[in-house]
C-alpha cells in the first residue's frame, strides 16, 4: 500500500513531456508575391524578411513574446534550403504543458523544398505532435509534388496558415491521410501572433481541439488586424469534428496525384 501511494505520488510529480510543434516557414519571396519594401521580400534575409525578421515575423515576434524563450538557434550551410533552425519554448502555467516549437526558416526561393518536407511530415514522417505551415500557399502556383506515404506511419494534426489553404492544401492533406485542425478560406496574413495563439491553446488543450484552436486564432487575428471577430471568423475554416478525432490508417505507398 505504501509502495502504491509512493508510486502515485511520483507519477503525479513527474512533469508531462513537452508538446512538440514543428513549424515550416518559407520566407516571403518578392519574385512570387508582394512582400513589402526593402528586405521584406528578400528570400534569404533572416533579419528583414516579412515572415521571419519583420515585426510579426516568426523569429522576431516569438523570441520577444511573453513566456517564450529561445533555446537554440542554428544556421544552415550556405547551399542548404534551410537558412535557420530555431527552437523556442513556451513556459507552462498551472494546468498547462510545456510547448516546444521547432521552426525552420526556408529560403523563399527554395519553397518547393519546404513544401515537400512539410507534406512528408504531415503524412507521418515527423515525431512532432503538430505540424504547421506558415507562409505563402505554394499550391496556388503549382501542382502538388508526388509523395509516397510512409507505411505504418500515423499522421499527426496539421495546421496550414496560408491563403485559402482549405481549397489548395485540403485535398492534398486528405489524400495523404493527414488530419487538418486549422485551415483557411480566404486571403490572409500568416503572421507569428497566430503561432503564439496556437502554442497557448495547445498548452491548455492539446493539438487536436480544432474548435478551440480556431477560436484562439480568430481572436488573435481580429486583435492584430484590427478587424471585428466576425470578419476574422470568415478567414478560418470550420473543421468537421470527425476529421480531427479519427486517426486514419494509411495504405501502403499511395501517390499524391497532381491537380488537373
Amino acid at each position: 500500500m505504501v509502495f502504491t501511494l509512493g508510486l502515485i505520488a511520483l507519477l503525479a510529480a513527474t512533469p508531462a513531456a513537452p508538446i512538440e510543434i514543428e513549424v515550416f516557414v518559407p520566407l516571403c519571396d518578392g519574385a512570387q508575391l508582394d512582400c513589402g519594401r526593402g528586405g521584406a521580400g528578400d528570400p534569404r534575409s533572416l533579419e528583414a524578411n516579412l515572415y521571419w525578421g519583420a515585426a510579426f515575423g516568426a523569429e522576431r515576434f516569438l523570441s520577444r513574446a511573453p513566456g517564450f524563450r529561445v533555446r537554440s538557434r542554428r544556421d544552415g550551410p550556405p547551399a542548404s534550403g534551410v537558412l535557420r533552425e530555431l527552437v523556442i519554448e513556451r513556459a507552462a502555467a498551472k494546468g498547462e504543458r510545456l510547448v516546444r516549437l521547432s521552426l525552420r526558416a526556408y529560403a523563399g526561393d527554395r519553397i518547393d523544398d519546404a513544401l515537400e518536407d512539410f507534406l512528408r511530415a504531415a503524412a507521418g514522417g515527423s515525431s512532432a505532435d503538430l505540424m504547421v505551415w506558415a507562409g505563402h500557399d505554394r499550391l496556388m502556383d503549382r501542382a502538388p509534388p508526388k509523395l509516397r506515404t510512409l507505411s505504418g506511419a500515423t499522421p499527426k494534426p496539421v495546421a496550414v496558415l496560408a491563403c485559402m489553404s482549405e481549397q489548395y492544401f485540403g485535398p492534398v492533406l486528405q489524400s495523404l491521410g493527414a488530419r487538418p485542425v486549422v485551415l483557411t478560406r480566404t486571403m490572409m496574413a500568416p503572421e507569428a501572433y497566430l503561432l503564439e495563439a496556437l502554442a497557448a491553446t495547445v498548452a491548455k488543450h492539446g493539438p487536436s481541439e480544432a474548435g478551440l484552436l480556431r477560436t484562439a486564432l480568430v481572436d488573435a487575428y481580429a486583435r492584430y488586424q484590427r478587424i471585428t471577430p466576425r470578419a476574422a471568423g470568415t478567414v478560418f475554416s470550420r473543421i468537421p469534428q470527425r476529421q480531427v478525432v479519427a486517426s486514419p490508417q494509411l495504405e501502403s505507398a499511395p501517390t499524391v496525384q497532381p491537380k488537373q
